[in-house]
């Protein structure tokens, strides 16, 4: 079980309050389906900074409502940060402003409320791991490496960062891919991490070689490769079409 029993409460009180100018992003968007990871903190994304306020302000009187204690950590128009705790248990929770310049778009989670797609998780989850060092990272982009290889979330990940071109990215990636063991036991990550770097180095090396063959086809940097089922995929990946990130994302229609 990805969450805890006091995020998962804490999640479905507060799931009424999303929306798709207010939606849960991070770790938990990746996992509170699939059994990868725990995650320490909820993130709540929005594309206005007064969104960010409207957004933490009701969600702070819904968890008091509720007789939860709240500590404000950070308060500002477009960050803030709280803990929030019952019963000798607490979960940090983050409202914050992102882009609105995204894949697709936000989607209705009947446990979490409204979410980011996984892709736009992931591909913000490269960037993140382009700038530090976290082991959480990287487990995330292992573990969805099944579902989009990762030369094809890399070369996506650039058009939401345009100071990043697809090779550029990747180094810095190989930069930060540090295993810390101890954190991997705090998160509960079923990864050993022997094994977690090994698969890195893998699908890094992979990586390296199909974003340097698409460089020299000359692929427009940005796209997402889609096919009509859903699935993402690469540039010449039979079936799989180019699909553009726009403001607030959108679902590719597939015609002949």
């Amino acid at each position: 079980m990805p969450l805890t029993p006091f995020q998962t409460t804490i999640l479905k009180r507060l799931a009424s309050n999303r929306s798709p100018e207010s939606f849960v992003a991070g770790g938990i968007a990746l996992n509170a389906r699939e059994a990868v990871r725990w995650s320490a903190d909820v993130d709540v994304f929005h594309d206005a900074e007064d969104a960010v306020m409207r957004s933490s302000d009701a969600d702070i009187a819904t968890l008091h409502d509720a007789g939860y204690v709240t500590r404000q950590e950070v308060w500002t128009p477009s960050f803030r940060r709280a803990w929030v705790a019952r019963g000798g248990e607490g979960v940090k929770l983050e409202w914050c402003h992102d882009s609105a310049w995204r894949f697709f778009p936000i989607e209705q989670d009947d446990l979490l409320g409204w979410k980011l797609h996984w892709f736009d998780a992931i591909t913000n989850k490269a960037l993140a791991m382009g700038s530090r060092a976290e082991t959480r990272d990287l487990v995330d982009i292992v573990t969805y490496a099944s579902r989009c290889p990762l030369h094809a979330v890399i070369w996506a990940a650039c058009t939401k960062d345009p100071g990043f071109g697809p090779l550029l990215l990747l180094s810095q990636m190989r930069r930060h891919s540090r295993v810390d063991p101890a954190e991997l036991r705090e998160m509960g990550a079923s990864l050993e991490p022997q094994s977690l770097k090994t698969r890195w180095l893998e699908l890094s090396a992979l990586a390296e070689r199909e974003l340097e063959r698409a460089g020299v086809a000359g692929i427009e940097v940005g796209l997402a490769f889609v096919h009509e089922s859903g699935t993402l995929g690469w540039y010449d990946d039979p079936g799989y079409l180019p699909h553009r990130a726009t403001l607030g994302g959108a679902l590719p229609r597939i015609v002949p």
